[in-house]
């Protein structure tokens, strides 16, 4: 039995950044969105502009605060942004793109394919280190938020991280979970107990819309 529905989570990763044409470890690296990711998150707000959404919360860095302020201008929020829910720090390789990483730091990027959760990238962080500053900010919004819908713009390692605790999935099997530009992870709670119900991706809303608007509150 799943029990009363309580809290429910919008988990939004950011649109497409303006640096998307190469794939770039952008982390802490504080890029815009382009174009397509203003656009991909006016449709996410078209989706739902007649949805009760209580409150909206970010990390710090614009890509993830523009997304979540087009969504929250539909129901006159301003979201609530954190530090503690920015991306992987990847350190000296911020905003570089992956053939730069691989120009200059040899051998590293299959290191790192190879050792997931354990690898670090100088001066960044390690995913058991992102999991843990992430999952307690997480845990405190949801708290604060007991019968409420709320919606929550991150990144990619960040949804993965929260995703992979909530579902107890080993970091090291961490992208198992996909997470495009763009994608809707719907977490519902049932009283205490949260059920990841739709990991989603970027096109959703033009090939599944009216299934994703029956399945939010």
């Amino acid at each position: 039995m799943k029990g009363k529905p309580t809290c429910c989570i919008l988990l939004f990763r950011h649109g497409e950044t303006a640096n998307s044409k190469e794939v770039c470890f952008n982390g802490h690296y504080d890029v815009g969105l382009s174009e397509r990711g203003q656009q991909q998150f006016q449709h996410w707000a078209d989706i739902l502009k007649q949805k009760n959404i209580k409150a909206i919360y970010s990390s710090d860095l614009q890509r993830t605060r523009k997304s979540a302020q087009i969504i929250g201008k539909e129901h006159g929020l301003e979201p609530t942004a954190y530090t503690e829910l920015r991306e992987l720090s990847f350190g000296t390789w911020e905003g570089m793109s992956v053939s730069a990483v691989e120009s200059a730091y040899p051998g590293q990027m299959k290191e790192r394919m190879k050792n997931v959760a354990s690898f670090q990238a100088d001066g960044g962080e390690t995913y058991p280190q992102l999991q843990a500053r992430v999952v307690p900010k997480y845990e405190e919004i949801v708290a604060r938020h007991p019968n409420d819908q709320i919606a929550m713009v991150c990144h990619g390692g960040v949804n993965r991280v929260i995703l992979s605790h909530l579902l107890g999935i080993p970091l090291d099997k961490i992208f198992r979970i996909h997470q495009d530009y763009a994608a809707l992870n719907i977490i519902q709670y049932y009283d205490k107990e949260p059920v990841v119900e739709y990991i989603g991706n970027a096109e959703l809303f033009s090939s599944q819309k009216d299934e994703i608007k029956t399945a939010i509150q």
